[in-house]
């Protein structure tokens, strides 16, 4: 069964007008936020639409490509972000779903009145979340509006990290996109971690403490600083 064909018979199944795909990009990495996106399409998609597939599967260049038609033809497109101190203090599945849940409150806002389905790619659902919704372990290979969002989520992804890179030089955020590279984990131990970092991930962790020690000592020496005579 193809993506579409997958979306028609869950739309036809409990007679839904609208469905509206989440998935997220970012959960594994030891930097930068978790991106969601929540993605409906037209019932019949245009034949570039039926290109679209799972984001992981596809090269940078047809991710970019695809990106743009689904952004000039899909019917809604909503985004939200788990940010990194979001991601330390909620733990990353409950970041994770209530950037779920924003996206697809914002994706169903834009669609009318019409009965909508969230289909979820993974095993959990989204939390006090009110419109109906179905989990689907490797959505984004099964269905075409869960592939799209997941297209949507890596690429702005990957651009975000591409500015934090410029943010926060040195860690090569514009190569490995946080995840825990050679040359990351080696810049981490040379530099530590940034802003950008996940604190509560190892092994950005084993380097936390003394971070917040050396910014604690240089917050005090700008107090009292400030105050010298």
């Amino acid at each position: 069964m193809d993506g579409r064909a997958f979306d028609d018979d869950a739309r036809k199944r409990g007679r839904f007008a609208v469905l509206i795909g989440v998935d997220e990009a970012g959960r594994g990495p030891l930097a930068g936020p978790v991106v969601v996106a929540a993605v409906t399409l037209p019932k019949v998609p245009s034949a570039e639409l039926m290109m679209v597939r799972d984001s992981k599967q596809m090269t940078p260049k047809s991710r970019l490509r695809l990106f743009g038609v689904i952004r000039s033809q899909a019917l809604a497109v909503s985004v939200a972000w788990a940010h990194p101190r979001a991601i330390d203090r909620d733990n990353i599945l409950a970041a994770t779903l209530s950037a779920m849940a924003r996206a697809a409150r914002r994706a169903a806002a834009k669609t009318g009145t019409e009965p909508v389905l969230v289909l979820v790619d993974g095993p959990r659902p989204i939390r006090d979340f009110e419109p109906p919704q179905r989990t689907i372990v490797d959505g984004d290979a099964k269905s075409l509006c869960i592939a799209a969002a997941s297209v949507v989520a890596k690429v702005v992804r990957d651009r975000w990290m591409e500015r934090l890179a410029r943010r926060h030089p040195g860690y090569g955020f514009e190569i490995h996109k946080g995840y825990g590279t050679k040359v990351h984990l080696s810049a981490l131990a040379k530099l530590g971690p940034c802003k950008a970092h996940r604190l509560t991930y190892e092994p950005v962790s084993k380097q936390a403490p003394l971070q917040r020690l050396v910014e604690g000592a240089l917050s005090r020496l700008m107090a009292r600083s400030a105050v010298s005579p």
